[in-house]
């Protein structure tokens, strides 16, 4: 009986040190080569950062505002977008960012997607989750678990050289990967009032109007399956807090005729870096306005 308490005992630490030292590994690997997680952690060791525009939202809005373009047309900006991020999210990131530097941005670019989006998902983006402060760690919370999806994404790596290639500018995910848009268009509106009824944007447009921050909501371009048959705009959003932001929408039929069906794609409606620079420019127009 006590031989076999003494391998357990044994087990259970030799267990236990290969856990540790196998999520250490992983750990380590996801957030030098990941791109959210290297720059969530740019974000949060800013030193004194003076920017002017902040681009908040999910992969569309990573992939697809180029903040480097912005910058050197006069307007210092940075992309906080996440893949995968929740309004809320947002939210969280913009709120951080207020509280810990001293100089305010005049305007946050909020790109959704009114077509692709559920905005049911009302959770925390794990990456942000575990680097908040009041981040309370649980055994859930080891990196291969947590972050499992990043080792999926640490291969496309290891085996795409087009994957390899991309590259982090600004907060602004680079790819130069074409992947052609062969969908076709079907007939959708923009729905304004379901976008007025989301808490978390009306939660976002109360955060800015409390900081004199400017919000302005950009529904992305996307591919043609996915575009509506609306105006541009602008529209007013109009929160049940009181609140309200300009919301641009730049996934109709008639904006998104800009873009090269064949060369500014990426895959999933997601522009590349060809894309980006076009749709960059026709947004200079509106903060120039």
């Amino acid at each position: 009986m006590k031989k076999f308490i003494i391998k357990s005992a044994y087990f259970i630490v030799f267990f236990a040190i290969f856990f540790v030292a196998v999520n250490a590994l992983y750990f380590t690997i996801i957030t030098s080569t990941d791109w959210d997680c290297r720059k969530r952690y740019e974000s949060l060791k800013f030193g004194n950062p003076d920017f002017e525009l902040l681009v908040l939202g999910a992969s569309l809005a990573l992939d697809g505002i180029d903040t480097e373009l912005l910058t050197s047309k006069g307007i210092k900006s940075y992309n906080l977008a996440l893949g995968g991020g929740s309004l809320r999210t947002s939210y969280i990131q913009l709120e951080e960012y207020l509280n810990k530097y001293k100089v305010k941005p005049k305007t946050a670019l909020l790109g959704i997607n009114s077509t692709m989006e559920a905005f049911s998902d009302t959770g925390i983006h794990p990456i942000v989750e575990f680097t908040m402060d009041d981040f309370r760690f649980g055994i859930n919370d080891a990196p291969i678990l947590k972050f499992k999806w990043l080792g999926f994404e640490f291969l496309k790596k290891v085996v795409s050289s087009k994957h390899r290639e991309a590259k982090l500018v600004l907060g602004q995910l680079k790819f130069k990967k074409i992947i052609p848009d062969r969908t076709s268009a079907t007939e959708y509106y923009l729905d304004v009032q379901k976008l007025d009824s989301l808490e978390w944007m009306g939660n976002l447009a109360k955060l800015c109007s409390q900081n004199n921050v400017e919000l302005i909501v950009l529904d992305m371009p996307s591919y043609k399956a996915n575009r509506n048959m609306s105006e541009t705009g602008p529209y007013t959003l109009c929160f049940a807090n009181g609140d309200s932001a300009k919301l641009y929408n730049f996934n109709n039929l008639d904006f998104c005729e800009i873009f090269d069906a064949n060369r500014d794609w990426i895959g999933n409606s997601h522009l590349n870096e060809f894309g980006a620079v076009k749709f960059t420019n026709e947004i200079m127009s509106i903060l120039e306005e």
